[in-house]
Formats: C-alpha cells, structure tokens, sequence
C-alpha cells in the first residue's frame, strides 16, 4: 500500500514540475499587443490586466485618433488569458495638449475572441479595437509571423496604411 500511495505522490510531483516546465498557465498564451482607434479619442495609456487587476505585463502608449491613423506601435510579449479568457482593459483618454489631471480614466471587462495558436512558439497579436462610446473589443490573432507567411486578414487595414472604419464585431 505504501508503495502505491508513493508512486501516486511521485507521479503527482511530476506532473506539477511539468507544468512549471512550460512556464504558461493553462488557458494562457504569449503574444504581443497592439491598438486600433476607431474613435478621435487620444489614448494615451492602456493597461491590459487579470480581471482581479493584477497586470500582465502588457500594455500600450499613444494610441492615434482615427484621423492621425488610428495605430499604436506593438509591445512584445506576455503571457496574457487566452481565447475565451476574460481580461480588464483600462485606458485613458485626453488631448495632446490637455494637461494630465484632466484626462479621463476608462476600465472594461472583455472577452478575447479570435483564434488559439497551431505551433507553441507562434508570433501571436492581441488587438485591442477601441469603438464609439468606450466600447472595446479584443482579439488574438495566432501564427502572425511565419516566416514567408502573409498576414491575417484579421488585422485592421489601418496596419496598412488604409483608412478603413470598422465596426464592433466586424
């Protein structure tokens, strides 16, 4: 009996060491992040977060009002929740030239949608779509930089150049 009870033990410990292995939480995934403004809002910061508020270690500055582009540059990499996961956003918004203490502090619970990696060490994007009225939505876009691959069709045309609108959910 005791060697049963032993090797139940060990084999647990293996299993746990295992997962601590992978360095990823279950439900996690790597990626970087980027933003896309649908709004003349300037966004100056953004926090990608747990829901309980623990950060991730992800974020972006200086998202351009529509007009100026609507991109943000790319921060590179976290473990972030997966497809399916829920994360907090918080966000601020103000003028270029408005001072600090007069910009507005914004926070939503959201649902990353999209599409879970095919290969483990995959180049994976979070979108972050900033719409009318501080809605949001996120999304992971797997696999982004095969080599000799084409990008998705899922990043916004504003990464191209293209001023192209887009709605909530499109």
């Amino acid at each position: 009996m005791k060697m049963v009870v032993r090797m139940i033990t060990g084999l647990a410990l293996v299993l746990v060491l295992g997962g601590c292995v992978t360095g990823q939480q279950r439900g996690w995934v790597t990626a970087s992040v980027r933003g896309a403004n649908y709004t003349e809002d300037y966004i100056y910061d953004v926090s990608i977060q747990t829901t309980d508020g623990k950060r991730v270690g992800l974020g972006i500055a200086r998202v351009n009002e529509f007009s100026r582009g609507g991109t943000s540059g790319s921060e590179c990499c976290a473990f972030i929740p997966a497809v399916g996961q829920t994360i907090k956003v918080v966000w601020q918004v103000g003028g270029r030239q408005q001072d600090k203490s007069q910009w507005r502090t914004y926070s939503r619970d959201v649902v990353v949608t999209g599409a879970m990696p095919k290969k483990k060490d995959a180049y994976n994007i979070l979108i972050v779509r900033f719409f009318q009225e501080h809605q949001l939505e996120a999304e992971l876009i797997p696999d982004r930089g095969e080599a000799g691959g084409t990008a998705s069709p899922r990043v916004d045309k504003l990464y191209s150049g293209q001023r192209a609108m887009r709605q909530k959910g499109e």
